[in-house]
């Protein structure tokens, strides 16, 4: 996610408890989402739907914070 940041990620992630939670959230978030779909046929269920909506919040927060402090 965001390579171009990877040293701000990195010293974000060092230096802010609440980057490092939002990062690695959304990590988290996509092993799961990625696990389940493995599972799943063509059909996304209502919570793979929800868990998406959540990554991508976490994704555009944690761009936000990038952006602010580049």
């Amino acid at each position: 996610m965001f390579p171009e940041y990877r040293d701000l990620i990195t010293n974000l992630k060092n230096s802010d408890s609440h980057f490092q939670k939002l990062f690695d959230e959304h990590n988290l978030l996509d092993k799961e989402i990625k696990n389940k779909e493995s599972q799943l046929s063509s059909e996304f269920t209502q919570e793979v739907k929800e868990m998406k909506k959540r990554k991508l919040e976490l994704k555009e927060q944690v761009f936000t914070i990038l952006k602010a402090n580049s």
